[in-house]
């Protein structure tokens, strides 16, 4: 921590950059930590590489983004909420020292300096506590964007990663002024009509395999253009597989242009998988819990390379199981 703050005193131009497909927490991440160096005098730009979605446009400062790389004349580059350098998707300058902020436990410590705690329920909560540290003073803006980030990366306070120090930070943001009906009402309430139509293919296509340990399903090239949709409206439907009763391990694949995207969530209750571990066959990662890979290849040959490894991985979970029972 000593280490970061001291980076971000010393920068007077500093770039923070949010992954690929940006989910709530690290664009929230990335917000309360900028508004807040703002606060301090710095020279802030934000970086994603794709648009930040609509339902996540009600907060302030996200039309701040630009889809730029970052340039090479800032002091400083902070990244939150990835663990390899590759999911920012455009090259990061060479010359300016690296913050990696993040708590995937998949991160390779790619920073100049690193903070990152896998123990910590999302990014956003790691970034309180920087701006703590920092000894900046919270607005309401930047209280909503870390709260957001806690909240999509708890399920609202339902995932097991969900700790004392997440329900802690969550009630300091409220006193703060954190807008807890804007969240609510813009990231969990208000799903665009369009999006809905795209997960009724989905969900038409569903599968039980193994008594329903195994759910699965998939989106087809040109699923998206049929519902009107877009490519952000994919984002949640892989927690909606996974509530199917029973479920241990929940998979999306997404084919997309010479790819197939592989979204897995896993249940802590036995037999229980590690989702970043299946994922990492891949070439992915991600948490215990939740985790992804894109993989190169068509739609069914990935399917059924992945869906065997889920298979085999269940059965060493189920092995395991019945030797410690």
């Amino acid at each position: 921590m000593k280490e970061v703050t001291a980076a971000l005193r010393a920068a007077r131009r500093i770039a923070l950059v949010s992954h690929r497909d940006p989910d709530p927490d690290t664009i929230g991440s990335a917000l309360a930590l900028g508004l807040g160096l703002e606060s301090m005098g710095k020279r802030v730009s934000w970086h994603c590489a794709d648009p930040v979605p609509e339902q996540q446009r009600f907060l302030h400062g996200s039309e701040r983004f630009t889809q730029d790389p970052p340039p090479a004349a800032v002091d400083l580059v902070v990244t939150v909420d990835f663990g390899s350098v590759d999911r920012a998707k455009f090259a990061l300058p060479a010359g300016p020292k690296l913050v990696n902020i993040d708590h995937h436990a998949s991160n390779d410590n790619f920073g100049t300096t690193n903070l990152v705690d896998v123990t910590a329920a999302a990014s956003a909560e790691l970034v309180s506590r920087v701006v703590d540290a920092l000894g900046v003073k919270w607005t309401p803006e930047m209280a909503t964007a870390a709260l957001v980030g806690i909240m999509t990366d708890t399920g609202s306070f339902q995932f097991p990663s969900t700790d004392a120090r997440a329900l802690d930070r969550a009630a300091r943001l409220r006193e703060a002024g954190a807008d807890l009906q804007a969240i609510t009402y813009n990231i969990f309430r208000n799903k665009r009509f369009e999006a809905l139509k795209l997960w009724g293919f989905a969900f038409s296509r569903l599968v039980r395999d193994e008594d329903g340990q195994l759910v699965w399903t998939e989106l087809r090239a040109g699923d998206i253009e049929r519902a009107g949709a877009r490519d952000e409206d994919v984002s949640g439907l892989v927690e909606q597989i996974a509530r199917s009763s029973g479920m241990r391990v929940a998979l999306l694949f997404n084919e997309q242009e010479g790819v197939i995207k592989v979204s897995c969530r896993t249940s802590q209750w036995e037999p229980s998988v590690d989702a970043a571990a299946l994922m990492a066959n891949f070439g992915g990662g991600g948490h215990v819990r939740a985790a992804g890979a894109v993989v190169p290849g068509d739609l069914e040959a990935v399917r059924n390379l992945v869906l065997q490894n889920a298979l085999a991985a269940l059965q060493r979970a189920r092995a395991r199981t019945a030797v410690s029972a």
